[in-house]
Formats: structure tokens, C-alpha cells, sequence
């Protein structure tokens, strides 16, 4: 199946992590593969650690995020387009070896940012085994996928800490 998780509150990763410790809890070969998601800072990353004979992750990308600074890197090189090529091309070679459940946290972003190509996109979802389960985040869905999917979640951002000002939170957001 294909499964969605999109919109603009925050969530999406959340969502798609808490289904991959449920399959993971019931015995089921699961991957994660972080799109553009490089560097250190990602609090989920510490207990993946800790899983990894569980969850096999697979983290592609420059690191965006200064967490002294708070600040994030917008622009996107050839280099970042590089890495996320890379992402997805691990994530053709997963399906054969057989996961239950695959996740690709933020391949709709690099999608959207122009850091990958809709037709190698939707080769992907076409490719996916029958067996497989494969989430799919990231903000701005195209329509066409919301098509595809079996299942399409919608975050809203209803209210957040960050119109008032506030920064990024360590444990909550990264």
C-alpha cells in the first residue's frame, strides 16, 4: 500500500515513525529512509540507534540545521540533489529485499524543492512491491500521488508555538 502524510502542521514524521514502531512491535522488517535530513540533531536518531538490529534507517543529506544558531539553510546546491538521488535510489534497492513497511520521511519535499524528479517520484510508487507498505511525508502532496495513495493523511496546523516567536524545541521538534 501506499500511505500519505501530508500538510503544513507539524506531525508528519511523528506519525510515520509511530507506524514504523508498530510494525517493528509485531515483528515486521521495517526502513526508514531520511530524505535531506543530514547532520546530527534529530532526537529520533538516538533511540534508532539503539533499534537498529529492529529498524534499519538510512539518512541521506547535507545538514540544513545550525543548532547553536537556530537557524536553517534554505538554499538548495547540486550537492543536496546529489543526496537526495541517492535516497531514493537505496530505497529502489530495498524492495527487494522483502520490508514489510518502508518509510521515505520528506521525499514529498525534495520533490517540491525541484531535489527530485516527478517522473523517477512516481517510477518509485509504481515499483513498490504489493508486500511492501510505503509511507510517504512531506508538505504539498501533488495531486497526482494523493491519486495513487491508499491512504492520505492531512496535518493541519491549527495553532503553533513558532507564530509567537518561540524556537525550535529540542525533543519536540528536532
Amino acid at each position: 500500500m501506499i500511505l500519505v502524510i501530508t500538510g503544513n502542521g507539524k506531525g508528519k514524521t511523528t506519525s510515520a515513525l509511530g507506524t514504523a514502531l508498530r510494525a517493528t512491535g509485531w515483528e515486521k522488517k521495517v526502513a526508514i529512509t531520511f530524505f535531506d535530513k543530514g547532520g546530527s540533531h534529530y532526537g529520533e536518531q538516538n533511540i534508532l540507534d539503539l533499534l537498529q538490529e529492529r529498524i534499519h534507517v538510512f539518512r541521506f543529506g547535507l545538514p540544513r540545521f545550525d543548532e547553536k544558531t537556530k537557524t536553517f539553510r534554505f538554499e538548495n546546491t547540486d550537492a543536496d540533489k546529489k543526496e537526495a538521488q541517492r535516497a531514493l535510489d537505496a530505497v529502489g534497492e530495498l524492495f527487494s529485499k522483502d520490508y514489510f513497511l518502508i518509510v521515505c520521511d520528506e521525499i514529498i519535499n525534495c520533490l517540491n524543492l525541484g531535489l527530485l524528479d516527478e517522473d523517477a517520484v512516481k517510477k518509485l510508487v509504481a515499483d513498490c512491491p504489493k508486500t511492501t507498505h510505503l509511507i510517504l511525508t512531506g508538505r504539498n502532496c501533488p495531486d497526482w500521488l494523493r491519486e495513487e495513495a491508499d491512504l492520505v493523511s492531512e496535518v493541519k496546523d491549527e495553532k503553533h508555538y513558532f507564530k509567537k516567536g518561540e524556537g525550535a524545541v529540542r525533543g519536540l521538534d528536532y
